[in-house]
């Protein structure tokens, strides 16, 4: 399968890209992002608390954003189109995209407590559906206007909305107001990407753009459902 997509090279272009990769991820988040977060002041609960939404907000908000933008949207997506084979690039980009969202994966199986049910699973295939759209998204972003900075703003918003209304979801044990304009803003926003993906994917390359307008459906169908579900209640 990947013999069709891909020209001769692209293992070694990937073993490359995990290198590389590797390397950044340590010298961003292992010195760069641990220096500027140090320690909690005390093993007070209050302490502890403040330096664990301290790092959050740093790691989500402030270096993610740079960081990922950088390695996919800028380095991957540029890479392994190189090696894309004669009318593949579409896949191509597709299945970089894929890979950033899986890349999320192990920390979403782990906030979901590790447990494998219906519901968890159906969670953890949306929200690496809105990652794949996401990222789609902001490669013809930087495709067409060539500015990373555009990317990277989108994903500072994105992930502050996020994070400020998951704050206030542990400030109240959890318990979600399903009515909350935050969580509405992030379901229409993942809904404003999956669209955006799939026209601009079905511009360049109609084909792949036709293969996920039923995963945009879906976020459609899931958003629809949830409205008309907690406007019941």
């Amino acid at each position: 399968m990947f013999e069709k997509i891909f020209t001769t090279g692209w293992l070694l272009n990937v073993v490359l890209f995990a290198v590389v990769f590797l390397l950044a991820q340590h010298v961003v988040y292992q010195i760069i992002f641990r220096a500027l977060v140090g320690s909690p002041k005390s093993f007070y609960h209050k302490d502890v608390m403040h330096w664990q939404r301290k790092a959050s907000f740093l790691g989500a908000v402030i270096f993610a954003p740079l960081f990922e933008e950088w390695m996919f949207t800028y380095l991957a997506y540029a890479s392994f189109l190189q090696f894309a084979a004669p009318g593949q690039e579409g896949w191509v980009i597709f299945f970089v995209g894929l890979f950033f969202a899986l890349l999320h994966f192990p920390g979403d199986f782990q906030r979901m407590g590790r447990r494998l049910t219906t519901w968890i699973l159906y969670r953890l295939f949306k929200f690496q559906l809105d990652r794949l759209f996401f990222s789609l998204t902001a490669f013809f972003i930087y495709h067409l206007t060539g500015q990373l900075i555009l990317t990277i703003l989108l994903h500072y918003l994105i992930n502050g909305i996020v994070s400020v209304y998951n704050f206030d979801l542990e400030d109240n044990g959890w318990n979600a107001t399903e009515g909350d304009g935050r969580l509405i803003l992030i379901r229409l926003i993942n809904i404003a990407l999956a669209a955006c993906a799939v026209y601009f994917m079905y511009q360049e390359y109609p084909v792949v753009g036709l293969s996920l307008l039923p995963f945009a459906l879906f976020s459609i169908a899931d958003y629809i459902y949830w409205h008309r579900k907690t406007g019941k209640n």
